[in-house]
């Protein structure tokens, strides 16, 4: 039997209008970036800031959140680019028609989505805008994407570790309340993430037991939506070093915190029963080991979703199980416009201690420091670090 579709949980609305302030009269002619000039090297520069078309934009970037991707990038030996694609801020200029295909005006305060969909192919017209090819740098290698794109594309401001950050004709934008801490707001990607996962691609619904490998902000997102979804039991596993993660994970809604260990199975099956989880959540590694504890933990029937891959085949798994157990798999990545306004939602809503995720705060001229907080190469646990590119 096909399985229905649950209501979708419903936090406090976002307001239907944003928040409007007064834009700057004029424009400055540079902007103060931090630029990712290579692998593991970061710098201070100026660049020319674009003049205002009719089709386009201009953000003056309030914060932006560094995901698991930045640390990513800052890894390997790329040509110069500036990172940052969980933005928020002010829309500081705006073409007429820009205007009227986003529903914004200038003063608008929003957070944006890293995707550039073209918005006519069959998966824009679907709304699975994420799997557009002209966004998809995995697949396309000439596709604009904010956070990611080099400088050398025209006009280079495609990151939020600036003070203004080129709004593309093709962006997409959600409308952002006032009332919500600009830090708090850049959690509205990872936050949307966890939601599409766990509620949309994973179907938890109220009584399920849910099993979620990784305390990182992905995890703990995931933990969020599978406690406003109803879930009955909200388990989530890390290593040794995690124990602020899975401290966190406990006071936002996560029932039981584990680490994981060879003995890791007979404690899962002690809180879920001999026959399993309903849902399992790999948001760590993908790999031989999380993989292969997902297919023999989760239940006959039960949901595997793997947003989380290793980048090679994987040697081991028993792709058998899937078949016996008649599991249900499903791959991820990112989030549809749907679950980012659900998450603007839930942080609005305030119900959640959501500053235990804030953990640390950076200027442009520390922008690599949060990159490496996010990688765990700080003395203080980092689950979530925002680049605060105004001065200060």
């Amino acid at each position: 039997m096909t399985q229905p579709t649950p209501t979708p949980p419903t936090p406090t609305p976002t307001p239907t209008t944003p928040t409007r302030t007064t834009p700057p009269t004029t424009l400055p002619a540079t902007t103060l970036a931090a630029v990712m000039t290579g692998r593991r090297r970061m710098e201070l520069r100026e660049l020319p800031v674009p003049p205002v078309n009719p089709e386009d934009g201009l953000l003056a970037v309030e914060a932006a959140g560094v995901c698991g991707a930045d640390v990513g990038f800052y890894g390997q030996d790329l040509s110069p680019r500036v990172l940052g694609h969980e933005n928020v801020g002010i829309v500081a200029a705006a073409g007429r028609i820009a205007q009227d295909r986003w529903g914004v005006r200038e003063g608008d305060r929003v957070a944006i989505e890293e995707y550039l969909p073209c918005g006519h192919c069959d998966f824009c017209r679907s709304g699975e805008y994420r799997s557009c090819l002209e966004s998809d740098a995995s697949a396309n290698p000439d596709a604009l994407r904010f956070g990611s794109t080099p400088l050398t594309t025209a006009p280079a401001l495609w990151g939020g570790y600036s003070q203004y950050l080129y709004l593309h004709a093709r962006s997409v934008l959600h409308p952002l309340p006032s009332s919500i801490p600009a830090v708090q707001a850049t959690l509205a990607l990872p936050i949307g993430n966890g939601y599409q996962w766990t509620y949309l691609d994973g179907g938890v619904g109220p009584g399920d037991c849910v099993l979620i490998f990784g305390p990182g902000q992905q995890g703990l997102a995931c933990v969020l939506a599978a406690r406003e979804a109803g879930a009955g039991q909200i388990i989530i596993v890390g290593l040794e070093r995690d124990a602020a993660r899975l401290a966190a994970a406990t006071k936002l809604g996560a029932h039981h915190t584990l680490v994981a260990g060879e003995d890791l199975p007979e404690r899962v099956r002690a809180i879920a029963g001999p026959a399993g989880v309903d849902v399992t959540i790999d948001t760590a590694a993908g790999n031989e080991q999380t993989v292969g504890q997902a297919l023999d933990l989760t239940r006959k029937r039960g949901r595997l979703v793997f947003p989380a891959a290793t980048k090679r085949p994987l040697a081991g798994v028993d792709f058998f199980k899937i078949t016996r157990k008649h599991l249900t798999v499903k791959g991820a990545r990112g989030h549809s416009y749907a679950a980012v306004e659900w998450a603007i939602a839930l942080i609005g809503s305030q119900r959640y201690p959501l500053d235990l995720m804030c953990s640390l705060e950076c200027g442009l001229e520390d922008a690599d420091r949060a990159v490496r907080g996010t990688a765990g190469e700080l003395d203080i646990p980092v689950i979530h670090a925002a680049v605060l590119p105004q001065p200060r």
